[in-house]
């Protein structure tokens, strides 16, 4: 009883490393872990039975110092009633408890695993009995702790069942697994609060067998919201919420190949502009243009059909697709779209008029291509455009050849820089009184190596629509100063000659051009004074603020302007006395009509008038008749301008007048 060995058999020896010799001098102290020796000798005291208690664990220290686990099992051996020893039967389970403190790890790793993971974990086994479930999983579906506790999957199923937004897929799935268990699935669940969890299903498989089922669930609810975003956005217009260009071009793939399979399908394509945007969007600001925008596209949703397509293709253009029986359907819904816009939009606090210009292409049997129907509906809203804005125009095969003929005048026009094809012609002013010609007119010509020479009503369009007229227009500057600077020099009645040159809208706009008109004068060394520029009255009042700037920026060089077609346009006499002009050229249309037009004649009147009281020099355009001539002297305009003078001429030409060393029109003297 104080714990000294009196016997040990040979599997204990082998145990412990002791011989039996050994053992019966030693104690159970010098054997026990330390640790241990406690719980051994608090054992030894409380038995009280012959009978084998239950088992427990011991940890003893072997002859070679290495540790052993003991499953131990005890009991007191009795003299008549007095415990005289205690006999033991003992099992070595180290690899036992290794083994099981290893699984303990693991398992331990495997939940702080599945606990520290961000999503929802459970394991089922064939029985559809739940194994094991992290705290995620319980958050994730909202279910209470006390139903999972339970084990049983088809209550927690229930539970989940209801927040579904589509129950009977969700059971279809489920059995689908549950038919095939070895099959391994991705998909999709979708609850009924708008929240989307993407789900996982792997078999447990044990020795070829499913014994389980992993389902792993991750909450992709953000995820799908951004990339529904991102794809409305690669889909739609940000500004206002129309398809974009690319959704649109889809659509209308769609109608091709649906009129390709059904030859009695027929679609449009309008294309429509605001017209006057620019202006709007400018004097307004660009808050108040956007929200123009907006306005302008549910105008036009609400005025077409729930079927038909609106989209935003950028900036101020729009595009309509329409399913039509015939044209006159489109023609309806452009004259609607029309009557509609003519109404104002009140926008903060302004009112805004506006309008649009629309192109319309109708399919027939020719075959094109998505792009082909953009570009001609392009053309057309063009044409409407030039036609007066606020109206629409129907694509034909005329106006798809002139546009041929147009891309065909642009590449030409390219080359003609290239290969010096242009040519300055001038034109005489001239003093009605004296007949003095007081200054040249410089007029653009092209010299086509196979058309001849063409007029500018040709070309110089085409020129202002693809830009190259900044180099035209740049060219035509250099050469008038520099032709007018070498007749200064060469002729004595040439010696204060004024050459005069047109700026079209977008040189006058162009952010270049004071330093054009700079180098060319350096270039020439051609006086200042001797230079006039002349712009339209419809330029200035379009692009008033933009114009004034360059304006004055170009007189405080010392040039001279005159504003060309007057009376054709706005005339606002406001813009008289903002902008540095000093003289008026009147219209030829006006000029023409003076003989067999009293009006026309009254508006020559007021304009010599108008100059009169305002000091500016007035010019008539367009003089052809001795009537006209004699009408014009009468009425006290001084200067004139016309075929009854001269044409325009080549400088060639020209220089047979200064060899008399006068510059008269001899039918004036």
């Amino acid at each position: 009883m104080e714990g000294n060995f009196t016997s040990i058999n040979r599997a204990g020896e082998a145990i412990i490393g002791y011989s039996r010799d050994e053992m019966m001098r030693m104690n159970v102290s010098q054997i026990v872990e330390p640790k241990d020796l406690k719980i051994a000798r608090r054992r030894l005291v409380t038995k009280n039975s012959k009978e084998l208690q239950l088992p427990y664990e011991l940890e003893i220290i072997a002859k070679d110092n290495h540790k052993v686990t003991l499953e131990l099992s005890t009991r007191l051996i009795f003299r008549g009633e007095t415990p005289i020893g205690v006999q033991g039967i003992a099992r070595d389970i180290t690899d036992r408890r290794s083994a099981a403190d290893s699984l303990h790890k693991t398992v331990s790793l495997l939940v702080s695993t599945i606990e520290s993971t961000a999503d929802g974990i459970i394991v089922v086994d064939r029985e559809e009995r739940i194994t094991i479930y992290n705290q995620r999983f319980a958050e994730m579906f909202r279910i209470p702790h006390q139903i999972l506790a339970t084990k049983n999957l088809k209550l927690a199923r229930e539970y989940v069942i209801k927040q579904i937004a589509d129950p009977q897929e969700f059971v279809e799935k489920n059995q689908q697994l549950y038919d095939n268990p070895t099959f391994s699935s991705v998909d999709q669940v979708k609850f009924k609060d708008g929240r989307i969890f993407e789900r996982y299903s792997k078999p447990q498989i044990l020795e070829g067998e499913a014994i389980g089922r992993v389902w792993s669930f991750r909450d992709i609810t953000e995820r799908m919201r951004a990339e529904e975003r991102l794809e409305h956005h690669a889909m739609f217009d940000t500004l206002t919420n129309l398809p974009n260009r690319a959704q649109f071009m889809t659509h209308l793939r769609q109608a091709i190949k649906r009129a390709k399979l059904n030859r009695a399908f027929r679609f449009a394509v309008l294309f429509l502009d605001l017209d006057r945007f620019k202006v709007i969007n400018d004097s307004l600001g660009h808050l108040i243009g956007d929200k123009l925008l907006v306005a302008f596209a549910e105008q036009l949703k609400t005025s077409v059909r729930p079927n038909d397509i609106v989209a935003r293709l950028g900036g101020d253009e729009f595009t309509i697709l329409l399913n039509i029986k015939e044209t006159a359907d489109a023609i309806h819904i452009a004259e609607r779209l029309q009557q509609k816009l003519s109404e104002p939009f009140k926008l903060d606090a302004y009112e805004v008029f506006t309008s649009a210009s629309i192109g319309i292409i109708i399919s027939d049997d020719v075959y094109r291509q998505p792009e082909d129907f953009l570009r001609d509906a392009d053309a057309a809203m063009y044409r409407a455009k030039e036609s007066g804005k606020a109206r629409y125009e129907i694509f034909d095969s005329e106006m798809h050849i002139r546009n041929m003929n147009l891309l065909q005048i642009e590449n030409n026009l390219r080359r003609a820089l290239e290969r010096n094809e242009f040519r300055v012609f001038y034109q005489p002013i001239v003093s009605l009184k004296t007949g003095e010609i007081c200054e040249l007119e410089a007029l653009i010509r092209w010299e086509h190596p196979q058309h001849g020479l063409i007029l500018p009503n040709e070309f110089i369009s085409v020129a202002e629509e693809t830009g190259l007229i900044i180099s035209i227009g740049h060219w035509v500057l250099q050469e008038a100063c520099r032709q007018t600077r070498q007749w200064q020099l060469n002729f004595t009645a040439a010696e204060r000659l004024s050459i005069s040159v047109n700026l079209s809208a977008k040189q006058l706009l162009h952010p270049a051009l004071i330093n054009q008109v700079k180098e060319v004068l350096a270039n020439t060394k051609l006086d200042s004074q001797f230079l006039k520029l002349e712009v339209t009255e419809s330029m200035i009042m379009e692009n008033s603020d933009r114009a004034l700037g360059a304006l004055s920026k170009l007189r405080s060089l010392g040039i001279s302007f005159s504003t060309d077609d007057f009376g054709t346009g706005y005339s606002s006499l406001s813009y008289l006395h903002r902008f540095p002009f000093e003289r008026l050229k009147i219209d030829r249309s006006f000029i023409n009509k003076m003989d067999t037009d009293s009006k026309s004649e009254a508006i020559v009147r007021t304009i010599l008038l108008l100059g009169q009281n305002l000091n500016i020099e007035v010019v008539a355009e367009g003089i052809e008749t001795e009537a006209q001539l004699k009408r014009l002297r009468i009425l006290g305009c001084e200067l004139g301008q016309g075929f009854l003078f001269s044409k325009p001429i080549a400088a060639p030409a020209f220089e047979k007048t200064l060899s008399y060393n006068a510059l008269l029109v001899p039918s004036l003297i």
